[in-house]
């Protein structure tokens, strides 16, 4: 009996050994100044910055200290920001150009369902600044276009249908000067005239 007592009190400490719990990890520093930057508002360059696509990346766009950002994720000392700017409208011009379609005026006549959305990119010139009258019937009544004769050196007439945001720049436009507008056809063939209606997108001298 005396021997059983002396097994069991030499194996609980080895047992209790064992099971204890073991001491928990030490957490890591963050190794990037990001941990330090709130989650939340606008920030600004300390410097002068460089925009790339990606960590590492090429370069797209210089930032100096008024520019204002916003954080949007960290990785690996890179921080992904979003920015906002302004730039001129004949500065923009659609990113992927295969969306263009490359159809004449004539095409649209031609086919003016099949033509109908489509997005040109055409270069145009200006007849007169006018607004529709009743007879126009693919138009709102007194809707503001610009009668224009195109594409390039081809003499078909054309109705560029302008948004309110589009007409201060369209009351600038010199009787016959050159212009490129970006446009989606509305009506490849209009009723009565047979005229093709674009709703234009933007407008820059050329």
């Amino acid at each position: 009996m005396r021997a059983h007592w002396v097994l069991h009190a030499l194996l609980i400490p080895a047992v209790a050994g064992a099971q204890s719990p073991r001491p928990a990890p030490t957490p890591t520093e963050p190794d990037s100044a990001a941990a330090t930057l709130p989650a939340h508002g606008a920030f600004a360059p300390a410097q002068h910055a460089t925009l790339t696509t990606a960590p590492g990346g090429r370069t797209i766009a210089s930032l100096d200290s008024s520019a204002r950002v916003q954080i949007l994720a960290h990785d690996r000392g890179w921080t992904r920001v979003r920015v906002e700017g302004w730039v001129r409208d004949g500065d923009l011009r659609l990113a992927d150009t295969s969306q263009y379609s490359q159809m004449s005026a004539a095409d649209l006549r031609a086919d003016p369902q099949g033509s109908r959305g489509k997005l040109v990119r055409w270069h145009v010139q200006v007849i007169a600044l006018q607004t529709a009258d009743p007879l126009r019937r693919d138009m709102a009544p007194n809707e503001p276009y610009l009668l224009a004769r195109g594409p390039e050196h081809e003499d078909a007439l054309l109705y560029l249908a302008l948004p309110p945001s589009l007409l201060g720049t369209a009351r600038t436009l010199e009787p016959l000067s050159w212009v490129t507008v970006v446009a989606r056809v509305r009506v490849g063939r209009s009723d009565p005239a047979g005229v093709p209606i674009l709703d234009v997108q933007r407008i820059a001298s050329r």
